[in-house]
């Protein structure tokens, strides 16, 4: 198996050895530097991916001429002593900052290295990614913000108090909550996740808590999410939205480890660590009495924050370059490029919607665009009018892309027209996804012609006889 080779330089790199050796991560080859004075003995036919060093030595001339000689792709990772410390290097605008507090992130820094080149990172992940289940969705980035957020994690893996799970929608609050359980002692038992606002009030209680037999007619035993998590982790998204009632209750298995199906009186025990989440200000929501504030202090033991993606700008290139490489797998198609000027656009816009509206833009990019880059007009309309930017316009119009574009659109606005503008009709025609016909709807700008053509339609079912002539 090939192994990515990581160069530990100086004091930093004896701490940085402890900390990846407890980690477990499979696939490194570690060499140690006592200094910058063993750099240039390294051998030059096995070339390092990675250098983890203490930071004042990006001033060093050594290291400098050093450096000047490897590979482009060697990454640097500083070590510093206080956090707000940078290596003083003009230099070092390559290297990433880790403060000696946040060593914990060391090990997700490194497994970011191996994917990035295709490789497995640990025996952990590898374990928790079950057949039925698909690969596993990791935590993007290497800012200080969502290295902060790693770290505070890891710090929390294997213990067993609760976590608040604190960001705005789209976030990543569930990638966070999976980390948590896939990388903890209790990584072989379940993880259930239950989406507290997309459940009915009338049905959260019994899909929680679970039901018992002839409660109502018809109605059997089932068990709720609590027990289907027993000895692993429950993940309670948007907690914000619960009803004081249930909140008592989820308050009484945080406190007693115990809980009756509805319908029920034998109580049963349950060991389930509860990771919640939430978009809301629960400080704003107890104030107005739509939150304990009993159950909110034992939520919150440990809170983790996730920044909104506004405030880690420079993580867009390695999400769209993630994004891209999964939605061109994933549809079996030739990987795009990412030219600057459109990287340029993805990192001026604010995105409210943050990770997963970066996502949904370029999945759709991926998936209409018609050239081997990605082209602004490939964008979603609302990234191009929140800038002020206008769509490319064909340079020819007789060019062999516009012109398959042009009888695209052709068929789909036939292909719309023969099914009464109703898309999963027109899809089937085709023969081709609903998906698929999403995205090409958007792309082509169709919205204003569906309303135009079924306004035609009602038109001729109120005037049936002014197509015959006799109106």
């Amino acid at each position: 198996m090939t192994k990515l080779h990581v160069i530990l330089c100086g004091s930093a790199g004896g701490r940085a050895r402890a900390v990846l050796e407890r980690s477990g991560i499979v696939g490194l080859r570690l060499s140690a530097a006592r200094d910058s004075y063993d750099l240039p003995g390294i051998d030059p036919t096995d070339p390092p991916d990675m250098l983890i060093a203490n930071g004042y030595y990006s001033e060093d001339p050594i290291f400098k001429n050093w450096r000047r000689r490897r590979s482009t792709t060697l990454q640097v990772i500083w070590i510093v002593k206080k956090r707000d410390a940078r290596p003083r290097s003009e230099g070092d605008g390559e290297g990433i900052v880790l403060p000696e507090s946040d060593l914990a992130a060391l090990p997700y820094m490194v497994e970011f290295a191996l994917r990035e080149k295709g490789r497995p990172a640990t025996d952990a992940s590898e374990r928790s990614a079950k057949p039925d289940e698909g690969p596993v969705r990791r935590i993007v980035g290497r800012s200080r913000a969502i290295q902060k957020v790693i770290a505070s994690a890891r710090k929390v893996l294997n213990v067993n108090s609760s976590v608040l799970v604190l960001g705005e929608s789209g976030t990543g609050k569930e990638l966070v909550a999976s980390m948590v359980h896939r990388e903890s002692a209790r990584l072989n038992k379940p993880f259930v996740k239950v989406n507290c606002a997309a459940i009915p009030e009338t049905l959260l209680e019994s899909e929680l808590f679970g039901i018992e037999r002839r409660i109502a007619t018809g109605v059997d035993r089932r068990i709720g999410k609590f027990e289907q998590a027993h000895g692993g982790t429950i993940f309670l998204d948007e907690i914000g939205d619960m009803t004081l009632f249930t909140q008592a209750k989820i308050l009484r298995i945080l406190q007693e480890k115990e809980f009756e199906r509805v319908g029920g009186t034998e109580s049963i025990r349950v060991d389930a660590r509860i990771i919640a989440a939430t978009n809301k200000d629960l400080s704003v929501e107890i104030a107005a009495g739509r939150f304990r504030s009993d159950l909110f202090y034992r939520l919150n033991v440990i809170n983790i924050r996730i920044p909104p993606l506004r405030e880690r700008r420079e993580d867009i290139p390695d999400l769209v370059r993630h994004f891209v490489d999964t939605y061109s797998r994933e549809n079996s198609l030739p990987r795009k490029k990412v030219p600057d000027d459109i990287m340029n656009v993805l990192m001026q816009y604010e995105w409210p919607g943050n990770v997963r509206e970066l996502e949904n833009a370029v999945e759709r990019a991926v998936v209409i665009g018609d050239e081997d880059q990605i082209r602004r007009h490939d964008l979603p309309a609302t990234i191009l009018n929140a800038l002020n930017l206008a769509p490319e316009s064909p340079e020819n119009p007789d060019s062999f892309n516009t012109r398959v574009a042009d009888f695209e659109r052709s068929l789909l606005i036939d292909a719309l027209e023969r099914c009464n503008w109703v898309q999963a009709r027109a899809a089937r025609k085709l023969g081709m996804s609903e998906r698929s016909m999403w995205h090409l709807f958007k792309k082509y700008n169709l919205e204003e012609l569906k309303a135009e053509g079924r306004g035609r339609r009602r038109g001729r079912r109120q005037n049936p006889m002014q197509e015959r002539g006799t109106l």
